[in-house]
C-alpha cells in the first residue's frame, strides 16, 4: 500500500494560512498532517489549527453538494432533482439571457463571499467576478463584513488602510493590550498567539480588554471586561488621564498629528462636551475608574506597548468611532512607530511580497453595489430599480453571513431565479433554483498566497478527484462563458493548469523550491508600521490633507458622525430585551464555512454564554436548552453558564446554519437570526449592537 503525501493549504478566510499535507491511500485522504520543519522564534512553523486539520471530514460531509441539482419542491425544502451539467448550465444561461434582455444587467445580482481566498483567481469569488466582468455591468452584493469601519477610519485619519506591523515585533514589547482581540480562536496572521506568548515569557505584560474572557485569556495576565460598544469611551478616558497626568507624548503629537489640540480640548470638556474622566467612563463602560487610570498609566509608561485591536469592537452601530478612538489613543501614548509599539490597530501585514500576475479581467464593472448587511432589506422594501430577476451566489452562504438572516430568506422568495455555486447545501443553496457543486481545496490545484502577516506562497496541489460530479469554479464559469459567447476571452484557451503554468512563466520566483518544499517563505526583516514616519513625518508624509495623522475628520461629519473620535452612545435597548449580544467568530468555523463538519461540532459545541448572575435570575442551568429572542427572530440553543462573560452580555458564536422549524424558531442557532439589518453611518456591519432576552424552556 503506497501512501502519497501531497501538500496543500486551505483557502478559508480564517486569519491565517498554514502548511497542510494530505496523506492519500488508494485515492482517499486518510489523514491531514503538517510538514516537520525547523521551528525558531524568527521563523516559526506554519502549524494548522483545528480548522485546517478538519478538511478530511468535510470531503464526505452529509451536506456536501455532489451533483448539479434543480429545485423540484418548495424553496428551503431540500427537494431537488439531479440533472446533468449541460442541463443545469443551459438553464442558468437561459435565465441570465432573459434577465439581460428584459430587466437589463442591473437586474442580475452577483453575490460573493470569502470562500477560496488568496488563490490565483481560479476559484471562489475571483472566478465569478472575472466572468461577470466579461458579461455585463451587473449589481454586486459585496463589501467587507469583517473590517469595514476600521478601514474607513484609517482612510480618514491615516490616508489609507494600514497594513500594520509584523507579529515578530511583539518580541520588543513591554506591554501588549489585546483589545477585543482573540488570537486563540482568530489568528489574524499565523503564529500571533506564539509571539504573544513568547513576548510574555520575555517579560511583557499582556492584558485582555473584552466583554468576555475568551481562551486568549490563557496568554494574559489581566482581564478587563467592558460593555460592548463602549470602547471609544474607555479610550477617551485613558487619553484624558494621560493628558491630565502629563503622560501624553506631546512631542510626538506636535510633530506628527493634526488636530491633537482640538482633541485634547474635547477630552477636557471645552465647548460644553463634558470632561472625559475615568469616572465618566466608568458609568458607560462598566470598567472601574481606578482600573482605567491604571491602564492609561501602563500604556503610556511601559513603552514600547502594542495595542492589538480585534475587529469585534468596530463591528458596532458606531464602529468607526471605536476604530478612530484607538488610533487617537495609540498616538497619545506615543507608541506609534516604536519597535514593539503600534498605532492602535490590529497589526497584520496585508501586503504580499511575492508579485504574481493577475488573470485578465473584462471591460465591465458592477453598475451598483449592495451592502451584504442590508441587501435583503433593499429587496423586500422594493428599493431596487430594476427589481432583481436573478441572484447568482458564488463562494458565499449569503443567508448566514448577512445580518437579519430571516429577512434574507424572505428576500430569496422575492427573487425569481437563484443560483448557488458552492461545495455544500447551505441554507442559501437550499433556497436556490439551481445548485452547482464546487470542488474543494484538495480536489483542485492552485498557487495560494498568504493571508496577511508575511509573504508565504503555497503550492496547493490536487490530492484526490472531486467528489461526485463537483467541478472547479473556473470550469463552471468557463462552461457558462461558452454559452454566453465569450469563452475565448475568459479562458484564452487555458484550463486551470494552463493558467497556473502561465503564472509561473511570467514570474522569476524560485519555482523549483516551491515544487520541492510546497511553500516559498520570504520572511523579511520584521517591519514596524510608521517607524520611518515617526522619525521624519515631514519627509514621509501620509496621504491626508495635512500629510500628517489627522484627528479631526470632515468626512465623518458627512456621514453624521462627530468631527473627532469621541464616544457616541448606542441606541437604548428595546423594551423587554435587556441583554447585549456578542457574535464572535468560532475556532471551529471560518464565517459559516466548516459548519457542516460534525467532528468540529463536537470539538466546540454551539452554546450561548451567559453570566452566572443573569442565569440565576432567569433560572437557567448550564447545558439546558433555552430560547434566545430578539426583535428580529428567535433561536434554540444550549446555555453555557460562566463567570467568563460580564453581566448583561451574552455571546453566541456566528457561523452555524439557520434552520427554521414549523414555529419559526431557528433550531440551527444562527447568530444572525437575531441581528437586525442596521448599518453603521459609513455602511459597515453592526452585529455587536443588538439586544436579546433569554427564556428558559419548560418541557
Amino acid at each position: 500500500m503506497t501512501t502519497l503525501r501531497i501538500p496543500f493549504t486551505c483557502t478559508l478566510d480564517c486569519g491565517s494560512r498554514c502548511e497542510l499535507i494530505a496523506e492519500v491511500v488508494n485515492g482517499e485522504v486518510v489523514r491531514i498532517d503538517t510538514p516537520a520543519r525547523e521551528d525558531t522564534d524568527s521563523r516559526p512553523r506554519l502549524i494548522p489549527c483545528v480548522r485546517g486539520r478538519a478538511h478530511r471530514r468535510l470531503l464526505a460531509a452529509e451536506e456536501r453538494a455532489r451533483y448539479p441539482l434543480v429545485r423540484s419542491g418548495p424553496r428551503g425544502s431540500g427537494q431537488f432533482q439531479r440533472v446533468s451539467w449541460d442541463q443545469a448550465l443551459d438553464l442558468v444561461a437561459l435565465h441570465l439571457r432573459n434577465a439581460l434582455s428584459t430587466g437589463g444587467p442591473a437586474s442580475i445580482l452577483h453575490a460573493t463571499g470569502a470562500g477560496a481566498v488568496s488563490g490565483r483567481g481560479l476559484h471562489g469569488a475571483s472566478a465569478s467576478t472575472r466572468f461577470f466582468s466579461y458579461f455585463a455591468p451587473v449589481t454586486e452584493i459585496s463589501g467587507n463584513m469583517s473590517v469595514h469601519n476600521t478601514m474607513v477610519a484609517q482612510r480618514w485619519m491615516l490616508g489609507r488602510h494600514v497594513s500594520g506591523s509584523d507579529r515578530a515585533m511583539l518580541l520588543h514589547s513591554k506591554l501588549i493590550l489585546l483589545w477585543g482581540h482573540n488570537p486563540a480562536d482568530t489568528h489574524m496572521g499565523p503564529n500571533t498567539a506564539h509571539y504573544v506568548a513568547e513576548a510574555r515569557d520575555r517579560g511583557a505584560r499582556v492584558i485582555l480588554i473584552d466583554p468576555r474572557l475568551s481562551d486568549t485569556g490563557a496568554l494574559c495576565d489581566h482581564w478587563v471586561p467592558l460593555r460592548p460598544g463602549t470602547d471609544a469611551a474607555l479610550a477617551a478616558a485613558m487619553a484624558y488621564t494621560m493628558f491630565a497626568e502629563g503622560l501624553a507624548d506631546t512631542a510626538f503629537l506636535e510633530r506628527a498629528v493634526s488636530g491633537h489640540e482640538l482633541y485634547r480640548r474635547n477630552l477636557f470638556g471645552v465647548g460644553g462636551t463634558g470632561t472625559k474622566t475615568p469616572e465618566w467612563a466608568e458609568g458607560i463602560t462598566g470598567v472601574p475608574a481606578g482600573t482605567i487610570r491604571w491602564l492609561a498609566r501602563l500604556y503610556a509608561t511601559q513603552r514600547p506597548a502594542a495595542l492589538l485591536a480585534g475587529w469585534g469592537p468596530q463591528r458596532t452601530r458606531y464602529g468607526e468611532q471605536a476604530a478612530r478612538a484607538l488610533i487617537a489613543l495609540g498616538c497619545t501614548s506615543g507608541n506609534v512607530g516604536l519597535r514593539g509599539g503600534g498605532l492602535g490597530g490590529n497589526g497584520t501585514r496585508t501586503s504580499n511580497l511575492f508579485r504574481l500576475p493577475s488573470l485578465p479581467a473584462g471591460p465591465f464593472r458592477p453598475a451598483r453595489f449592495l451592502p451584504p448587511g442590508s441587501w435583503a432589506q433593499a429587496v423586500l422594501e422594493g428599493q431596487l430599480d430594476p427589481p432583481p430577476a436573478v441572484l447568482y451566489a458564488v463562494a458565499t452562504n449569503l443567508v448566514n453571513r448577512s445580518q437579519a438572516s430571516v429577512d434574507c430568506l424572505q428576500a430569496l422568495e422575492r427573487i425569481p431565479f437563484t443560483v448557488a455555486q458552492d461545495p455544500f447545501l447551505t441554507p442559501t443553496a437550499l433556497h436556490a433554483d439551481v445548485v452547482l457543486p464546487v470542488a474543494m481545496e484538495m480536489e483542485r490545484p492552485d498557487i495560494v498566497g498568504s493571508w496577511g502577516y508575511d509573504a508565504h506562497l503555497f503550492d496547493s496541489r490536487q490530492a484526490i478527484a472531486p467528489r461526485g460530479e463537483a467541478r472547479s469554479d473556473y470550469w463552471i464559469m468557463a462552461q457558462l462563458a461558452r454559452r454566453m459567447g465569450f469563452e475565448e476571452a475568459y479562458t484564452q484557451g487555458r484550463n486551470e493548469e494552463g493558467w497556473l503554468q502561465a503564472v509561473r512563466e511570467q514570474s522569476d520566483l524560485p519555482w523549483e523550491t516551491l515544487n520541492r518544499e510546497g511553500v516559498l517563505r520570504s520572511d523579511p526583516e520584521p517591519r514596524e508600521e510608521f517607524e520611518t514616519y515617526r522619525q521624519d513625518p515631514a519627509g514621509h508624509p501620509l496621504d491626508t490633507r495635512s500629510g500628517r495623522i489627522e484627528f479631526a475628520n470632515p468626512e465623518a461629519l458627512q456621514v453624521g458622525l462627530p468631527l473627532l473620535p469621541e464616544y457616541v452612545p448606542l441606541p437604548p435597548a428595546p423594551e423587554g430585551f435587556p441583554l447585549q449580544l456578542l457574535t464572535p467568530h468560532a475556532r471551529t468555523r471560518a464565517n459559516s464555512c466548516l459548519a457542516a463538519n460534525p467532528w468540529l461540532q463536537r470539538v466546540e459545541p454551539h452554546v450561548v454564554w451567559i453570566n452566572a448572575a443573569d442565569a440565576r435570575d432567569l433560572g437557567v442551568q448550564s447545558g439546558e436548552q433555552v430560547l434566545v429572542r430578539s426583535p428580529r427572530g428567535v433561536i434554540r440553543i444550549a446555555a453555557f453558564v460562566t463567570e467568563r462573560i460580564m453581566p448583561g452580555v451574552v455571546s453566541i458564536a456566528q457561523g452555524t446554519w439557520i434552520r427554521l422549524d414549523q414555529e419559526g424558531i431557528d433550531v440551527g442557532g444562527s447568530a444572525n437570526t437575531l441581528t437586525d439589518s442596521a448599518l453603521s453611518p459609513s455602511g459597515g456591519p453592526t452585529t455587536h449592537s443588538n439586544w436579546v432576552r433569554v427564556e428558559p424552556i419548560h418541557e
